[in-house]
């Protein structure tokens, strides 16, 4: 796929926040990350900043769309953990790894691998 400098740069910020997603969800599971830790990475991702700065650009792409998925489970993530985990348990975590772990095999198969290995 041919990516603009703009673009690439969004694909790699994008990736690197779902690859550190990823980690301190897997974390969880293992039982090496707790709940404040969780927390705490969550929002040291700034996926906020993330989404205003390219949400814009993904809506209307479909090729894009797990770019897109990648930054709204993190950002509900984020927003909702406290009533995540009181309703469905700390457990119900696991289902959102599963769907950040597709989505990042999904862009690895559009974008090229490669470069974004480098960037995480």
């Amino acid at each position: 796929m041919d990516l603009t400098d703009t673009d690439q740069a969004m694909v790699k910020d994008i990736t690197r926040m779902g690859v550190r997603t990823a980690v301190l969800l897997k974390g969880v599971m293992l039982k090496k990350v707790d709940r404040e830790t969780l927390e705490w990475g969550l929002k040291e991702l700034a996926v906020r900043s993330l989404m205003d700065k390219y949400f814009q650009r993904l809506i209307d792409r479909p090729e894009c769309v797990d770019l897109l998925n990648l930054l709204h489970l993190t950002y509900s993530l984020e927003g909702q953990l406290d009533f995540q985990i009181r309703e469905y348990g700390i457990d119900s975590l696991k289902d959102d790894l599963q769907e950040i772990n597709f989505s990042l095999q999904q862009i690895g198969g559009k974008f090229d691998f490669a470069e974004l290995r480098a960037a995480v």
